[in-house]
């Protein structure tokens, strides 16, 4: 083996360890990414949640039977009552597919990413360049879909805000010093949306993350197939000088 090859055999290897080590810097940081797309996941649908119940009104705590209901404070008497109770559930009724539809969403997208972190946390070098790709577009369609779920979640929730119901439901709390019950949009859905926002740019990076990642691995392969006399070390490295 001669000089120039011997060199060329040792650029190709520090090209070749230079290769995985910027791939495994790559996984780990898209491996982070997709945690905390799993937390953002969890928080809104936390946040979902807790809209939920927490404009389901007032006569939402009690029971039509006895129990929770008959020990519980209520500023509202007879006919007053009964009106609220039928504003509540109407309220609720209309944003039944706000919770449904964002419970969904959240959950599952959640599931999905856990599956997709556990899968490409098996091995840095052996995933397949298909499911690298695969990676980039599930996350390209989740950005795509938080970012359409985010503009129909809020239209939806301000249309319901500006119906007669919500309306008349607002008068009757307010008589009772209960202005915290309104129309206006509530913070709880206001953080849905900024969490939901956060889920578009952390998917976002993860397409970019994921490419990236596949166009250091189709690198590495291509230099461990380069001509057999410079991929592999000679026994003696300078025997073909001496």
């Amino acid at each position: 083996m001669s000089l120039k090859s011997g060199g060329l055999w040792y650029v190709s290897g520090l090209a070749r360890m230079r290769n995985v080590s910027v791939k495994a810097r790559i996984s780990l940081l898209l491996g982070v990414v997709q945690i905390v797309e799993v937390v953002l996941n969890g928080m809104v649908l936390i946040c979902i949640v807790a809209s939920y119940f927490v404009l389901a009104g007032f006569s939402a705590s009690f029971s039509s039977g006895g129990g929770f209901g008959n020990n519980y404070y209520s500023p509202f008497e007879g006919t007053e009552l009964e009106q609220v109770r039928q504003l509540d559930q109407q309220y609720t009724i209309l944003r039944s597919p706000l919770i449904y539809g964002g419970v969904a969403v959240s959950l599952g997208l959640g599931v999905l990413t856990m599956g997709v972190l556990l899968q490409g946390a098996k091995s840095l070098t052996m995933l397949s360049g298909k499911w690298l790709l695969t990676e980039a577009a599930f996350s390209l369609l989740a950005a795509v879909g938080y970012c359409t779920g985010i503009g129909i979640y809020l239209h939806v929730a301000l249309q319901i805000n500006s119906t007669d119901t919500c309306k008349t439901r607002e008068r009757l709390y307010a008589r009772r010093g209960l202005t915290w019950m309104n129309c206006q949009l509530a913070g709880t859905d206001g953080a849905a949306a900024t969490f939901a926002c956060l889920l578009v740019i952390m998917y976002g990076a993860s397409v970019v993350l994921a490419l990236r990642s596949y166009r250091e691995q189709k690198r590495y392969k291509d230099s461990r197939e380069q001509p057999k006399s410079y991929s592999e070390a000679p026994e003696y490295l300078w025997s073909g000088t001496l």
